[in-house]
C-alpha cells in the first residue's frame, strides 16, 4: 500500500457521531426548533412531499438548480421551476410574477449561505404563498424564520444515519408527521462500519454500503430513527458551528480567488465552494480523489429541465466542494488548500 493509499480519507459521509459530553450552548435540535413545532421525518424529501400533499391543490415551485431526488414523492403534473440567480440566491422578480396565492414554494439556503433581507423583504410582501425554507445544506439555524416552515437535513452535516426536521414557524401552521418506522439496521449501517474502521481498512465496504443505503433510502411517512435524534439532542451546535467557520477561513486564505461563494463565512457553510472551467473542475476531482480528498459536486445533475434553465445545468459542471467540517483541523486544511491551489493555477 503506498502512502497515498493509506493516508486517512478526508469527507465523504459521516460516521456516527460522538458528543462531546456536557453541552456548551444549544444543542443542535435546540437551535434549529427554538421551541417550535416540528415534525422528524426519516429524510427531507418525506417531509416535503407530507407537506405538499396537505395542499393538493397548489402548484409545488422548486427552484430548477436542486437534487434530483426532491422531485420523488411529488405529483408531477403540479411540479413548477424558478431560475437561481448568481450568487446562489432565488429570482425573486421571478417569484412575485409567477406562483399564485396558496401554491408552496421551496427556497434552499444554498451551501448554507444566509438569508438576503431582499428575502425577508418578499416573504413579508407575499404572506399569500407557502414558503418553505430547505436548509438542508446549513448547520445555523438562520437567525429569525421567515418561511412558514424551515427544513433540516442532519446527516450531510454530521454523522447521524438519517433525518427530515420540519419546523413551523406558527403553532396553528399545517404539520404533517410520520406514521412508519424505518429500518434503522439499514440506515445506521453505513456510519457504524466507518466508525468502526478508525484505520481506514475497509473503506471499500463502508463506502459501498453507504452507497447501498443512498440508492434505497425511501420517500414515505417514516420517522427518523430515534438513535439520530438524540444524537442531535446531544451534540452543541457550537461544537460543529465553531471548526467549520474556522476550518472555512483558513481554506479561503489559498482558495479565495476560485470561490463561488459571496462574501466570507459569518456561517457554518456546507464546504469550501469552487468554481472552475469544467474541464479544470474534473481534472481537479479525479486528482484530489486519488489524494483521498473527497471533494463534492453539487449536483451531477438538476431537478429542473436543463434546455430550459441552462445557467443552472453549467454549475453542474463548474462547482465543487472541499471539505472543511468538524471533524479536521487547520493543518488538514493548509494542506487541501495547498494542494488544490497547485492543481487550479
Amino acid at each position: 500500500m503506498t502512502d497515498r493509499e493509506s493516508r486517512k480519507p478526508i469527507g465523504g459521509f459521516f460516521e456516527v457521531h460522538e458528543p462531546d459530553g456536557a453541552l456548551v450552548g444549544a444543542s443542535v435540535l435546540q437551535a434549529w426548533t427554538d421551541g417550535r413545532n416540528y415534525a422528524a421525518f426519516v429524510n427531507a424529501r418525506s417531509a416535503f412531499t407530507a407537506l405538499a400533499a396537505q395542499f393538493p391543490a397548489a402548484a409545488v415551485w422548486l427552484p430548477a438548480f436542486l437534487c434530483t431526488v426532491m422531485l420523488q414523492g411529488l405529483d408531477a403534473g403540479r411540479v413548477r421551476f424558478y431560475p437561481v440567480r448568481n450568487g446562489f440566491q432565488p429570482d425573486l422578480d421571478f417569484l412575485n410574477g409567477e406562483p399564485k396565492a396558496g401554491d408552496l414554494v421551496l427556497i434552499p439556503a444554498y451551501f448554507g449561505l444566509p438569508t438576503s433581507q431582499e428575502m425577508r423583504t418578499f416573504a413579508a410582501r407575499r404572506p399569500d404563498l407557502r414558503l418553505v425554507e430547505d436548509r438542508a445544506q446549513a448547520l445555523a439555524p438562520g437567525g429569525p424564520m421567515w418561511a412558514d416552515w424551515r427544513l433540516f437535513s442532519p446527516r450531510k452535516l454530521l454523522g447521524v444515519a438519517d433525518g427530515g426536521i420540519l419546523i413551523a414557524r406558527d403553532d396553528d401552521a399545517v404539520l404533517p408527521m410520520p406514521d412508519k418506522h424505518a429500518d434503522a439496521v439499514d440506515l445506521w449501517a453505513a456510519p457504524l462500519l466507518r466508525y468502526e474502521d478508525p484505520e481506514v481498512r475497509r473503506n471499500d465496504a463502508w463506502y459501498a454500503a453507504n452507497r447501498a443505503k443512498e440508492s434505497g433510502m425511501a420517500c414515505a411517512p417514516q420517522a427518523m430513527t430515534r438513535m439520530s435524534l438524540s444524537l442531535l439532542s446531544r451534540t452543541s451546535l457550537q461544537s460543529l458551528a465553531g471548526p467549520r467557520i474556522r476550518n472555512w477561513r483558513r481554506l479561503d486564505l489559498r482558495l479565495k480567488p476560485w470561490s463561488a461563494l459571496p462574501g466570507g463565512a459569518d456561517s457554518p457553510l456546507l464546504g469550501y465552494v469552487i468554481r472552475v472551467d469544467a474541464d479544470l473542475r474534473d481534472k481537479a476531482l479525479r486528482a484530489l480523489h486519488a489524494d483521498r480528498i473527497f471533494a463534492t459536486v453539487h449536483w451531477t445533475e438538476i431537478a429542473g429541465p436543463a434546455d430550459d434553465f441552462r445557467r443552472e445545468q453549467s454549475w453542474t459542471r463548474e462547482l465543487m466542494t472541499l471539505p472543511c467540517d468538524h471533524r479536521y483541523d487547520e493543518a488538514e486544511m493548509d494542506m487541501i488548500g495547498a494542494r488544490v491551489a497547485e492543481l487550479l493555477q
